[in-house]
């Protein structure tokens, strides 16, 4: 059984989310899938802001791609609150979504698991704000 985690290690985790949520940002800007996805479990679920889902990390990189490829809008996660659980093997964020060249934005959520010590995300979900 682990024993809770400090806040030392509380903190190291939500800067390693926090660091993955960036990266993958950043994968988006270049809309690189593959680097995107290198944050996803092959489990992944992901809810779309319009409500539709889709699950599996090999479906949902293909449907990225296709996306990337008709000229997606690029949109980025700003977190603004990652709770890490006491046994430091799961985590949740919150915070804003948001296109940089369309008006859509909202909020959403991700369940992160740490898996032989890496932060991957376990399911995100979406809600458009401004439909």
């Amino acid at each position: 059984m682990n024993a809770d985690l400090s806040s030392v290690e509380k903190e190291v985790a939500v800067q390693a989310i926090t660091y993955a949520r960036m990266a993958s940002n950043a994968a988006i800007a270049r809309k690189d899938v593959d680097q995107v996805a290198r944050f996803w479990m092959n489990d992944f679920v992901q809810i779309a802001g319009d409500g539709s889902y889709s699950k599996g990390k090999m479906k949902i990189m293909g449907d990225w791609r296709s996306m990337f490829k008709h000229g997606s809008p690029v949109f980025e996660r700003l977190p603004d609150e990652v709770l890490v659980a006491e046994s430091g093997t799961m985590a949740w964020e919150k915070g804003v979504w948001r296109y940089k060249n369309e008006k859509y934005h909202g909020r959403y959520s991700a369940m992160w698991r740490k898996i032989k010590g890496e932060w991957l995300t376990q399911c995100e979900m979406y809600v458009s704000l401004n439909q």
